[in-house]
């Protein structure tokens, strides 16, 4: 998946006339985890669609166990 994040590039600032490094930034959350939340919020947001693909999933398991021709 692409990251459209910007690269990481060495900064150096000016602090009381002295070059320095700026702190290193804090840590950012595993996105592992968010994926399943976001799949979440688009299902019961777009609840319509996903109770017409929970029928249609439902007719089609049913109509494969009474064995349809």
């Amino acid at each position: 998946m692409t990251s459209f994040d910007p690269i990481p590039q060495a900064r150096v600032v000016r602090h009381a006339g002295q070059l320095m490094a700026p702190p290193p930034a804090p840590r950012t959350a595993d996105a592992g985890a968010g994926y399943l939340r976001t799949a979440m919020i688009y299902a019961v947001g777009l609840w319509p669609l996903t109770c017409v693909t929970a029928l249609v999933v439902g007719l089609l398991v049913l109509t494969a166990h009474l064995g349809a021709p």
